[in-house]
């Protein structure tokens, strides 16, 4: 994990798919801390909005079937930390209040756990301003530290201590607490920790009024920084560009604002950068793929014209009446091969507005999640922080309201183009999709058998949106309680099963009316070479569908 991050995660997510075969307490707690590694490593890549999904969707429902409650609170705190990063504080203390509920009541081997929580829930509620519920849990954190005492326990108490001493304006009381936390420093060799203690050293000299030492402390920091993080440089120089500003050195404020500016252009022309070779990526692949398509149908327009030739030669050189017999059997090859061509052209064309409308999704879904939805998300920022300062129920409401539309929007996003599909595995996505539509009317069993990582990822999707459209199709007409779905793979060779016990497919609308959702199924069959059977099964209720499709690599 810290040398070779991709590695492992392919490493994870084999270890959860050999341990999904056993189903014992302890594997279940194995499977848990798997996916709970896989989720750190997102976050490592800023992908948080998957970290919660893996967190809320995976790691917490294995370690409650593990009953490991330690476990269980230590990743309520995670999903508290993952919204704290994101300055949803007010989900964050909910999580961390629901961590420390169970793990107050559990029998721990390692208080750290509990001892971590509390200095976290007490930075979520400094962070929301809600300072008179912080004393009582940092009292708390302070009774437990005998029980976890390392260096950087203790420097993580006398950090979040100076931070609340600040807070209420203690800052004799918060100075002492940074030069505690530095003596532990001291006897650790990590100079992060020694820059975090100053970081907040800076802060408290801010909010007493010494501009003077906290410009001699943020030029140590800017000079000898401890820690890789360019964000962390970047607010260095916006700081101590502000307190030269308020000492009145507008020199030294303008010094440092130009390097504030130089380091985040470029921070963003390299974000801009990688999405511009990205775009192009995709613009050459797509030409390249458009021409190989148009040399297909020019080789198949001349063999064709070049197997009619012959078979016109042929023709004279035989007597009248085989003349008129092989004629006829020419006019009939001729409209069978009329009609293959035309069935090729259907399925091409199908092709193409099946890949315009993948792209389409993909690119809706991006723009919906990281556009509107991070302008929705700043909105309610903003509209929740006019309602701390003008209290009223109807703000309140709609502060509600439009936090319900940020959350149906990324779901929204989500069902487009989902991140499982494209940053895990084909398995992974279906039990996730699987998952997603299991509820209290309808139970649906999902078996994966020989799934290879190597199908192309464009034959992924339409696996994945047959499977999807089958599913809804259950939902919507079948009226099931029960849903059976195996996916298998022989070699070149994908089979998905589909039985439900729901009122049965009528005959009229598989031979007269094919429904929209229908159609889209046949076309991603076709466009995939395979084969598709709609049967009623035989003395039970219900309709089983079985498919067969090409997936060469």
């Amino acid at each position: 994990m810290p040398t070779n991050p991709q590695k492992s995660e392919q490493l994870y997510i084999m270890a959860d798919k050999k341990l999904s075969e056993f189903n014992s307490k302890e594997t279940f707690l194995i499977r848990a801390k798997c996916w709970g590694s896989y989720a750190n490593l997102q976050q490592k890549k800023d992908n948080e909005s998957l970290m919660i999904d893996i967190l809320i969707n995976k790691v917490i429902p294995l370690v409650k079937k593990s009953g490991n409650m330690e476990y269980l609170g230590k990743y309520y705190s995670d999903l508290g930390l993952v919204f704290g990063n994101m300055q949803q504080y007010d989900k964050a203390e909910k999580y961390y209040l629901t961590a420390i509920s169970i793990l107050e009541q559990t029998k721990l081997t390692d208080h750290s756990i509990l001892f971590l929580v509390y200095l976290y829930t007490i930075k979520a509620y400094l962070y929301d301003e809600k300072i008179p519920l912080t004393k009582s849990i940092l009292i708390k954190a302070k009774n437990i530290l005998p029980k976890c005492q390392t260096p950087i326990n203790n420097i993580e108490y006398y950090w979040v201590a100076a931070m609340y001493n600040r807070s209420i304006k203690s800052y004799n009381k918060a100075i002492a607490c940074i030069d505690s936390g530095m003596q532990h420093a001291k006897q650790i060799n990590k100079p992060y920790y020694k820059e975090k203690l100053n970081s907040e050293m800076v802060n408290i000299l801010t909010a007493k009024g010494d501009f003077k030492k906290a410009a001699t402390v943020l030029e140590s920091l800017i000079e000898r920084p401890q820690s890789n993080y360019s964000i962390n440089l970047l607010n260095y120089y916006k700081e101590i560009s502000r307190v030269y500003d308020t000492l009145g050195n507008s020199k030294a404020a303008y010094k440092w604002l130009k390097q504030y500016s130089r380091l985040k252009d470029s921070l963003t022309e390299v974000g801009t950068s990688t999405k511009i070779n990205a775009l192009e990526i995709k613009f050459k692949t797509a030409e390249n793929q458009k021409k190989i398509a148009q040399l297909n149908t020019a080789n198949q327009k001349a063999n064709l014209s070049a197997k009619n030739s012959r078979l016109l030669n042929w023709l004279l050189g035989v007597i009248s009446l085989l003349i008129l017999s092989m004629f006829i059997f020419g006019a009939y090859y001729y409209l069978n091969q009329k009609k293959l061509l035309t069935q090729k052209e259907e399925i091409r064309i199908t092709n193409a507005m099946l890949q315009g409308q993948e792209t389409e999704r993909y690119r809706v879904a991006r723009d919906l999640h990281d556009g509107l939805g991070n302008i929705l998300a700043v909105v309610k920022f903003n509209l929740w922080q006019f309602a701390k300062e003008n209290p009223a129920a109807e703000l309140t409401e709609i502060t509600q309201q439009l936090d319900h539309s940020v959350n149906e929007l990324r779901r929204i996003a989500h069902d487009m183009m989902p991140e499982m599909l494209l940053n895990i595995s084909l398995e992974a996505a279906l039990k996730d999709l699987c998952e997603s539509i299991t509820n209290d009317k309808l139970e649906v069993h999902c078996q994966f058998i020989n799934i290879k990582n190597n199908i192309p990822q464009p034959t992924q999707i339409a696996i994945y949106r047959i499977v999807q459209e089958l599913l809804t199709n259950v939902v919507k007409h079948a009226n099931a309680q029960s849903v059976l779905l195996q996916c298998t793979q022989n070699k070149q060779i994908f089979f998905i099963t589909l039985e439900d016990d729901g009122k049965g497919f009528d005959p009229e609308i598989k031979n007269e009316k094919t429904g929209i959702g229908l159609s889209n199924i046949k076309s991603r069959v076709a466009y995939l070479n395979g084969k598709m059977e709609i049967a009623q099964r035989t003395n039970q209720p219900g309709t089983s569908i079985n498919i067969e499709l090409n997936v060469k690599a």
